[in-house]
């Protein structure tokens, strides 16, 4: 997935600005809604095309970027 990918749908939050607000000390959900405005809309389930909400993968992207 490249960084320009979109996570949040709702809110139109790239990959490469959750991996940056993880680099900036974000380390659980809500720091990442505080910093990104990612998964505060709730839309995403009806503009995704995978049609669910973004926060599973904004908590996958934590898991692996954790440092």
């Amino acid at each position: 997935m490249a960084d320009t990918d979109i996570i949040c749908y709702c809110s139109n939050v790239t990959k490469g600005r959750i991996i940056e607000a993880i680099l900036n000390g974000a380390e659980t959900l809500d720091d990442i809604r505080r910093m990104t405005n990612a998964c505060t809309v709730g839309n995403c389930k009806e503009l995704s095309p995978r049609k669910r909400c973004c926060s599973p993968d904004i908590q996958a992207l934590l898991n692996e970027n954790s440092m």
